[in-house]
């Protein structure tokens, strides 16, 4: 799939995914709020991280949620949920999304040396159980193709 048909999808996808009554739609993080996460992270973010993040700054939803730029929801927040596992800043990977177990999909980063290559721009699927600072399998070829299969999934 093609970057911007899986981006097209996502657009068409978000707003059907079934979320709780009372939590509305969040609308995307303001460049204050991106800042702040830059900060915290003390990486750059990916530009299609950011652009991401624009649309949806990140919510509680499908099995384990899609994470956010603002610390106001620690368990969904992308700098908390990273800080939990210190080797994945090393490794350049940023959390993106949870499948509701205490595992996680991470976005390889483009910062590092390290992750020159094959993986570079890819989600990647973390057991944490079986081994957290270990690619269990790819989950989606770059953001966009991974949050459309996500959000299929709803």
């Amino acid at each position: 799939m093609e970057d911007q048909d899986a981006r097209s999808d996502v657009l068409r996808l978000l707003p059907q995914v079934e979320r709780a009554a009372e939590q509305p739609m969040p609308g995307g993080a303001n460049e204050d709020e991106l800042a702040d996460l830059e900060r915290r992270l003390e990486v750059p973010l990916p530009v299609e991280l950011a652009e991401w993040l624009r649309i949806c700054k990140g919510e509680a939803i499908c099995a384990g949620g899609v994470f956010e730029a603002l610390p106001d929801q620690e368990h969904l927040d992308i700098a908390a949920t990273g800080a939990l596992n210190p080797r994945w800043r090393e490794l350049g990977w940023l959390p993106v999304a949870g499948d509701g177990c205490g595992n996680y999909y991470v976005l390889i980063n483009y910062y590092l040396l390290i992750n020159s290559g094959d993986l570079l721009g890819k989600v990647a699927f973390v057991d944490t159980i079986s081994d957290p600072n270990i690619v269990e399998y790819i989950a989606g070829g770059d953001l966009w193709t991974f949050l459309s299969s996500l959000l299929m999934r709803g």
